[in-house]
């Protein structure tokens, strides 16, 4: 049984931020290199719908330079390379989706991702904050 929804919180005081609920977890690059590409790129633009709605039903609005912070979290404590979790296609939904501009190193601030576990509730956080240089 899933517990987690997709849902989000804009909170519009100075610096903007977003929080999105992601009710899955991406695969790994262990995983997503595998996959036919016909595969890979029905998972993005299902991803991007999913986002594009969210985004519609809570007022998202752009950002157009933005950090980026994933807190993934799952069943178990098991080791898991952080390298291995790189956010590829879940930017590209967000830039798809209109909730970020872009996806440059010019706009974009992405730190390490986080791994917690939530036996009974695995799920990938996503937390955006405007910035300005």
């Amino acid at each position: 049984m899933r517990m987690s929804k997709w849902d989000a919180l804009v909170n519009p005081e100075p610096p903007l931020s977003i929080w999105i609920c992601i009710p899955e977890l991406p695969p790994s690059l262990n995983v997503w290199s595998r996959k036919h590409w016909r595969v890979r790129h029905a998972l993005v633009e299902e991803m991007t719908n999913n986002l594009r709605l969210l985004a519609m039903a809570y007022k998202i609005p752009r950002i157009e330079k933005a950090e980026v912070r994933l807190v993934y979290f799952f069943r178990d404590n098991r080791r898991r390379d952080p390298d291995n979790y790189a956010p590829k296609f879940l930017l590209d939904g967000l830039r798809k989706s209109g909730i970020i501009a872009e996806d440059n190193f010019k706009v974009l601030r992405l730190p390490q991702p986080e791994f917690k576990v939530d036996g009974k509730n695995p799920r990938t956080e996503v937390w955006i904050t405007e910035w300005e240089d």
